[in-house]
């Protein structure tokens, strides 16, 4: 059997795995950040285990295709992942003021009752797979037989094949010029756009958990205390920038951008500006389908001669299915299952 590597520990690295250890592949996965799970990002306020917690990535995802929602059955039966029913509202901008009316998208959205990120690392966790966190490649070599992995610490990983689940910028970066022979990485600066993200401590807000917005500088906010189902206040909020004002100021902090994202939060939603407290910043630098992003319904890009697989969210849609679907769909045509 062959021997594989994943780089990329997130939702495609986690279903890559998965399948080619259940095909008796050996398999090691190496991630450049401190835990699994890509964009399934969580926090908790303090390092107590009971302490309040926030989803700063991907707030929800849906489970459209049989095959996905066949693998996320037991989680669902095991409380690993929960249906979350927000009341959502969307808000658009008059000259003079912000109307909320309801969304008509009633779709299930699934969440983990302890955030995504644990539900990630849990399925990561029943894996015979060596996972290194901290491990980031500086360079990829391939001939004949083998490829080679070198990082920024510890000694090189060698495989017979390798499957790419980092963005298509990162790919490109790693493969050199034998990039230049990938279709799907030929505009890698507008395949995927940014999204600045900020959680905010903030007054839970009469019949509203979640807003679409569309007008202004964001795009999403999330009550993530409701989605633990915590009475507690205040609430920590997600806050999502819009992707044109992200990509905009893409060489921004999210703390820089902070006062502009907090005044279309507390404009449009009523909340006294000092009842709102920055919790924590970030800049998710590929976050979302930007305009040169492939088909979503390509999902996954193989060479089996180079024993050579690309695979991610990138590729199919920016959605936490789809990312699972590409890393299954990549890892069984890479080893000549389909």
């Amino acid at each position: 059997m062959s021997n594989v590597l994943v780089i990329g520990a997130g939702v495609a690295g986690l279903s890559a795995a998965e399948y080619l250890t259940a095909a008796g592949h050996e398999v090691a996965v190496v991630d450049k950040a401190a835990r699994p799970g890509g964009r399934c990002a969580t926090r908790r306020t303090d390092v107590d285990p009971a302490a309040p917690w926030f989803d700063y990535g991907a707030q929800y995802f849906t489970a459209r295709s049989d095959l996905f929602r066949r693998s996320i059955q037991a989680d669902l039966e095991a409380g690993r992942l929960a249906n979350w029913q927000p009341s959502i509202n969307i808000a658009e901008k008059t000259d003079t003021t912000w109307l909320f009316s309801p969304s008509p998208d009633e779709r299930e959205r699934l969440i983990g009752p302890r955030g995504l990120n644990r539900w990630v690392r849990d399925r990561f966790e029943q894996l015979p797979v060596d996972v290194q966190c901290e491990r980031r490649v500086n360079a990829l070599r391939g001939d004949a037989k083998q490829w080679t992995a070198r990082f920024d610490q510890g000694g090189p990983i060698q495989a017979t094949h390798i499957l790419l689940t980092i963005p298509a910028v990162q790919a490109k970066a790693l493969l050199g010029p034998a990039a230049r022979r990938i279709a799907a990485l030929g505009n890698t600066p507008n395949i995927m756009s940014a999204c600045h993200t900020l959680v905010v401590e903030a007054p839970a807000i009469d019949g509203v958990e979640a807003v679409f917005f569309k007008d202004g500088a964001l795009s999403w906010a999330a009550d993530n205390t409701h989605k633990g189902g915590d009475t507690r206040s205040p609430h920590l909020w997600t806050l999502n920038a819009d992707a044109s004002y992200s990509d905009k100021h893409v060489e921004s902090s999210a703390e820089e951008l902070a006062d502009t994202l907090i005044d279309d939060f507390v404009q449009a939603t009523a909340t006294p500006r000092e009842q709102v407290r920055l919790v924590r910043g970030h800049r998710w630098r590929y976050a979302r389908p930007g305009p040169a992003a492939p088909d979503a319904d390509d999902r996954f890009w193989v060479d089996r001669q180079k024993r050579l697989a690309l695979a991610g969210d990138w590729l199919a849609g920016g959605r936490i299915e789809g990312a699972w679907l590409s890393g299954r769909g990549a890892a069984a045509r890479l080893i000549g299952d389909v």
